[in-house]
């Protein structure tokens, strides 16, 4: 955080409902302005935020740059490799096909997986899986782009990539201190 300066404390704020803002975590900086702070969402959904000087003059934040926080659902999924079939969705299947098979999500909804730091965005092109457990199956193609071929199955996170801007109240976010605005 720019001019903070080492030892000055950072806040981070969540933008809640009717665009106020609310701490929802703070901490010191670092010399250079640099901070690393923890916060545990208490859903999925994207959120509006900002990190600010504590104590900073409420005229001053107008101009604050803010940042989509995305917090996904964690589910399991596995891969799968049927190129050169037609999928249930009337999507001819090749090896460089991105997209994701789910039982009951309509064909052509989009949806965004993450994996160890790497994000994708891909449509329902099929139906399943079938297995135990396992929520979505994904194109071979699309294991590739988040690096998931070599884990088979595993925990991914998901998220609907129509989700809009999640806005809580300070009751959804316990500890959350409203902001000066």
């Amino acid at each position: 955080l720019a001019g903070s300066g080492s030892g000055r404390s950072v806040q981070i704020q969540l933008q809640g409902q009717e665009g106020s803002w609310l701490t929802v975590a703070t901490g010191p900086a670092a010399r250079d302005g640099s901070f690393k702070l923890l916060w545990r969402a208490p859903k999925s959904g994207r959120f509006l935020a900002r990190a600010v000087a504590k104590g900073a003059r409420a005229t001053d934040l107008g101009a604050t740059p803010t940042t989509v926080i995305t917090v996904h659902n964690k589910t399991q999924a596995t891969w799968y490799d049927q190129a050169g079939t037609t999928s249930a969705c009337g999507v001819k299947l090749r090896k460089a096909t991105l997209g994701v098979a789910h039982k009951t999500l309509p064909c052509g909804t989009m949806l965004d997986f993450s994996f160890h730091g790497k994000s994708i965005t891909v449509p329902v092109i099929d139906r399943g899986p079938y297995g135990p457990g396992i929520s979505y199956d994904l194109t071979i193609q699309a294991a590739r782009r988040l690096g998931f071929v070599d884990t088979g199955r595993g925990a991914v996170g998901v998220l609907r990539s129509s989700t809009k801007l999640t806005q809580l109240s300070a009751a959804q976010l316990p500890g959350a201190i409203p902001a000066a605005s």
